[in-house]
């Protein structure tokens, strides 16, 4: 499929608001100690990592686990 020259670019540097409103939903719905706020202030993957583990008291591998399979090649 070609991509027209106003289309997003599925993966790269920049991402579209839309992208990133996707993502955090993801990542509210499995996690939803985590304010919209939080969500917002993330880092990158080792920084939600680092959140859930300090509000659910989970096992670190078990949530990296968790969140490469959420995030499944998307970046924060």
């Amino acid at each position: 499929m070609a991509l027209s020259p106003n289309s997003p670019v599925p993966f790269g540097p920049q991402k579209s608001a839309e992208m990133v409103q996707a993502l955090h939903d993801d990542i509210r719905a499995k996690w939803n100690k985590l304010s919209d706020r939080e969500v917002g202030a993330l880092t990158d993957a080792d920084d939600l990592v680092a959140q859930i583990v300090r509000l659910y008291t989970l096992n670190l591998e078990e949530v990296e686990s968790d969140v490469a399979t959420l995030l499944h090649g998307r970046s924060i």
